[in-house]
């Protein structure tokens, strides 16, 4: 009896433990089902999203959004094309004489341009007017007037910071040949443009090619001022001139136009101590801007007469004296010439007052003298139809035509 009790208890614990067993076999095949499951949901899952995702995909290579074609012109391109623009300063006459000479004999060669040194270093390019031959050599010409000063004195205008001078007015042959041919090549040694002069009539005429930052400007000089003698031949020294029919002005211009970025024109003309320019400047200079000057400068009556902006191009009719010794309150008066031109139009002008001691040296004026030469400004220049305000010592010139 006790043994089959024993048998039977055991035979319990046997049939427990199977179904215990039975039971975690289940439970892990439920377990991997279940864990299986949930695997194929989440491929489902990303199978569909995925191919949401490629349909957009397919969608948007199909139909692609516009251009913005202002973000694209904002990066830079090789092919598109930067618009050219150049700095540039006119001063007027500069006299290396009299008493300008006995200053630098004095002082040393920089003393003339002492005050004004910063002003011109500030542009692309510097241009002035020099009414002089640079020589020790040549025989004095048959005028009242007759101005050389030594060889030597030229670093003073490199020193400056003028870069291209003009050599077509009435005293560059004071001395005859030599003394221009003493006057070209120590402008050359010194690397100084000079244009408007030459030792026959093509080299008369020959422009100054100047390169400045990439950009490539051409300086053209004529005079209308030609003294006996001047006119150059194919074997005579000589100055570039400006007289009617004007061909040998335009064609010129035009020849450079198309070998430069920028064509920049002096003139040595009009009627000495006269406030405003006589009909042939304003002939001339409107040819010269049609044939293609960029902005043309001039000099020679010895005071300031007006600006004239045409098809939206500077005219300058006479700059005034420089460097230069003077004896009356007007020929002191002077300003320098300050502008950014692009190839279509001047973009800012201003001018700058001057006011020339008794022996010839331009000083930096403000306040009443500032005004008295700018107040004259723009007066003159209003009957030329130009609109000038005056801020902070300076002449803001309007360079759009209204």
């Amino acid at each position: 009896m006790g043994k089959r009790l024993d048998n039977l208890k055991l035979n319990q614990k046997k049939r427990k433990k199977t179904k215990l067993i039975v039971f975690s076999v289940i439970l892990f095949f439920l377990c991997v089902l279940f864990i299986f499951y949930q695997n194929n949901l989440k491929n489902s899952i990303s199978k569909q999203t995925t191919a949401k995702t490629n349909e957009a995909i397919i969608k948007k290579e199909e139909n692609p959004p516009p251009k913005n074609h202002s973000d694209e012109t904002s990066k830079p391109d090789a092919a598109i094309s930067v618009p050219k623009e150049l700095t540039v300063i006119a001063v007027g006459d500069v006299l290396l004489d009299r008493q300008v000479g006995e200053m630098i004999k004095k002082y040393g060669i920089d003393e003339p341009f002492s005050d004004v040194t910063k002003i011109l270093t500030s542009a692309d390019v510097t241009i002035a007017n020099l009414e002089c031959a640079l020589s020790t050599r040549g025989t004095k010409a048959d005028k009242e007037y007759t101005f050389r000063g030594h060889p030597s004195w030229a670093i003073g205008i490199k020193n400056a910071g003028i870069d291209a001078v003009s050599l077509a007015n009435n005293h560059s042959l004071d001395f005859g040949t030599e003394a221009l041919r003493d006057t070209i090549n120590i402008l050359d040694e010194y690397g100084i443009y000079h244009a408007g002069a030459g030792m026959n009539s093509s080299k008369a005429l020959l422009p100054a090619m100047m390169e400045i930052n990439e950009k490539k400007a051409s300086f053209l000089a004529f005079s209308y001022i030609i003294p006996n003698g001047f006119l150059p031949s194919s074997t005579r020294a000589g100055i570039a001139h400006a007289r009617s029919p004007y061909a040998l002005v335009t064609n010129g211009i035009k020849d450079a136009k198309e070998n430069s970025d920028f064509v920049i024109v002096s003139f040595h003309w009009g009627v000495e101590y006269e406030d405003y320019p006589i009909k042939s400047q304003i002939e001339l200079a409107h040819l010269a801007i049609d044939a293609g000057a960029d902005l043309v400068v001039a000099h020679h009556p010895h005071v300031i007469q007006g600006i004239e902006i045409y098809k939206d191009k500077l005219i300058a009719y006479s700059l005034g004296d420089f460097v230069f010794d003077h004896y009356s309150r007007k020929t002191g008066e002077a300003f320098i010439l300050k502008c950014k031109i692009s190839q279509e139009k001047t973009l800012e002008a201003r001018a700058i007052p001057v006011y020339l001691t008794p022996d010839g040296k331009p000083q930096m004026v403000k306040g009443d003298e500032a005004d008295i030469i700018l107040g004259r400004l723009k007066k003159i220049s209003e009957k030329l139809g130009t609109s000038i305000e005056i801020e902070n010592n300076e002449a803001i010139i309007e360079t759009q035509n209204i």
